[in-house]
């Protein structure tokens, strides 16, 4: 029987790790050229699950993605690679954990006012340390 599943079929046929591109870095680098941060981060995230082997992962967020002028993004950037680093079982990148990845006041990207309360319940331990609340769902991808 062969692979059911697009992430079984690529671990038993893997491509050249140059042809995973993927790294918060190269987010950093679009949203600092104008891109939304959601569909930078969204692209991001179809990848890494794609990944074959742990080493990849780490390095897609190893390097320091650059400041982009937006503190919210420059910290949602920090958050996700805590969190990917301990859902993964990763070395957290020392970059994420820098002052510039905090936020003073809260943020809850993208949601109505109605939803807020569920994005406090929800999100993951390295958004709410730094005021970013989001629901469990915008991390996954199907």
């Amino acid at each position: 029987m062969g692979p059911e599943t697009l992430r079984e079929w690529i671990a038993e046929h893997p491509p050249p790790d140059r042809a995973f591109r993927q790294s918060l870095a190269l987010v950093g680098e679009r949203v600092l050229a104008g891109e939304e941060l959601r569909f930078a981060v969204r692209e991001f995230l179809d990848e890494l699950a794609l990944l074959p082997r742990l080493e990849l992962r780490e390095r897609a967020i190893a390097e320091r993605p650059p400041d982009t002028g937006d503190r919210q993004a420059d910290a949602y950037l920090g958050a996700l690679a805590e969190h990917l680093a301990a859902v993964h079982d990763l070395q957290r990148p020392g970059w994420a954990v820098e002052p510039g990845r905090f936020l003073a006041t809260f943020w809850f990207p993208g949601l109505l006012p109605a939803f807020q309360p569920m994005a406090i319940a929800e999100s993951p331990a390295a958004f709410r340390r730094r005021g970013i609340f989001i629901p469990a769902a915008a991390l996954s991808r199907c």
